[in-house]
């Protein structure tokens, strides 16, 4: 979940990979190639725009998936290989440790290039384009407000949902004895969904002010630059300390769920791991 600019939708893109990948490498290669679509898409679902702005977004658009498949794919191949070969080894905390910091490197050198390439159609967009963005993202907004506005147990108990579903896609089957473990461990985990939507919202009416007031680029790339790759200065320190906690806590959930799984479900995984790593490569090396 996240607003819909053009910088922003990028950012989903690594799940989407591997989201892609569990299907198989044939599907993985029919979903990379129209992702420069789904993209484009996306972003003129959001934005009304002009045909000139639509060439420049598909201009910007191609580049950007050249690039990504020399440059990027590679080093998701290494990261996949790394990820398969510390399961394999007997997965450690230092290992996870390690993972999160590899991934954090990995997601900064993916988004680096779409700050600067965002700028020259955010910059070119009428007040009207931007007050309409903005109307649609309200009502998202006001939708995902009714969908937290659940009980805790409510939404504890879809987020777990969640988590078993993944985990079965790269394991197989979990035991009913696997699952309330997961249950327990899931219930540990902060929920930050309202805190998340409070940051989203107030990120949306400031990039709104900006593009209105048509800021100077210096000014708009810094607020970009700090929510794509910077993101906790634009946190409350309320959310900034709930984040932290999430993660440490989403590290022992790692450890503990994957000392639970059966020596065939580790197989499982890691050969899923690796078919992964090759398919990036084989990717990389095609088109």
């Amino acid at each position: 979940m996240s607003f819909r600019f053009p910088a922003r939708w990028l950012g989903c893109f690594m799940a989407f990979l591997l989201a892609m990948a569990l299907t198989g490498c044939n599907k993985l290669k029919l979903g990379y190639e129209y992702a420069d679509w789904l993209v484009t898409y996306s972003v003129e679902d959001n934005f009304d725009l002009d045909r000139p702005q639509r060439n420049q977004l598909k201009d910007e658009v191609d580049a950007y998936f050249h690039w990504h498949r020399k440059q990027m794919l590679p080093l998701y191949a290494e990261f996949a290989a790394y990820v398969a070969d510390s399961a394999r080894n007997g997965l450690r905390p230092l290992e996870i440790d390690s993972g999160f910091a590899r991934y954090r490197a990995l997601y900064r050198t993916t988004m680096e290039p779409v700050v600067e390439r965002s700028m020259p159609l955010l910059q070119s967009l009428s007040p009207e384009q931007v007050d309409q963005w903005l109307e649609r993202q309200h009502k998202k907004n006001a939708k995902l407000r009714k969908e937290f506005s659940g009980s805790l147990e409510e939404r504890l108990e879809h987020r777990y949902q969640k988590i078993v579903d993944e985990m079965e896609d790269w394991t197989g089957k979990l035991s009913k004895e696997q699952k309330a473990k997961i249950k327990v461990l899931n219930r540990t985990l902060p929920w930050n969904g309202n805190l998340w939507l409070e940051t989203r919202e107030k990120m949306q009416d400031h990039l709104a002010d900006l593009l209105k007031k048509r800021a100077p680029k210096e000014e708009l790339k810094g607020f970009l630059g700090n929510y794509l790759l910077d993101t906790d200065l634009l946190k409350s320190p309320d959310y900034r300390l709930k984040s932290r906690e999430f993660e440490a806590r989403m590290r022992t959930l790692i450890y503990i769920i994957h000392n639970s799984l059966t020596s065939e479900q580790k197989r499982r995984f890691i050969q899923q791991v690796e078919k992964l790593s090759n398919d990036f490569r084989v990717l990389s090396s095609q088109g």
